[in-house]
């Protein structure tokens, strides 16, 4: 039986490099970059439902607290009328608002709480973007360089630094470390 399993697992090892070897990588990171923009399109749909929620959590807050302030007005007038079975019914209203309020409050915080992950998740997610098309555009590069004809190994480039660079380099070096001479 384990060897069987160890069959399987080598067949499907070997099955997925041919793929792999047969998968067109600048259509796979293509592929990648739709994806992904794709993905971030989505996050930033929902960052923009999360601050239209916690905007009208603002709102109905707002309204709980003018409730609030007349409700106390209310308490304060009957208690001033000696009325206290009036009273009653506005101080149950008043803590119907209150608990509202918090659990209100407990939802807006959970949801600015989401919203700053979305942000910096959506921060890095662009980040990756950025990275992943400067990728593709060095790919296509290669792939231009290399249907062009002029593939050239390192061996037969120029070298890319001069000898002039190299003392700029070396003068700007003893600059920041105090030993111009």
């Amino acid at each position: 039986m384990a060897f069987m399993a160890r069959l399987t697992r080598l067949f499907r090892a070997d099955l997925h490099a041919l793929l792999d070897r047969l998968e067109s990588p600048d259509l796979v990171l293509a592929q990648a970059v739709r994806e992904m923009e794709q993905a971030l399109a989505q996050e930033q749909r929902t960052l923009i439902r999360l601050e239209r929620d916690i905007d009208r959590l603002a709102s109905q807050d707002a309204e709980l607290q003018r409730r609030l302030t007349q409700t106390g007005e209310a308490v304060d007038d009957c208690l001033v009328a000696g009325r206290d079975d009036l009273a009653r019914p506005v101080i149950r209203r008043r803590l119907e608002t209150e608990r509202q309020s918090a659990a209100l409050h407990r939802r807006r915080l959970a949801l600015e709480t989401e919203r700053e992950q979305r942000v910096n998740r959506l921060a890095e997610q662009t980040a990756r973007l950025a990275d992943l098309r400067a990728q593709a555009a060095l790919y296509e590069e290669e792939e231009e360089t290399e249907l062009g004809g002029a593939t050239e190994s390192w061996s037969h480039a120029e070298p890319g630094v001069r000898e002039a660079d190299v003392e700029v380099a070396l003068l700007q070096a003893k600059r920041q470390r105090g030993m111009t001479s």
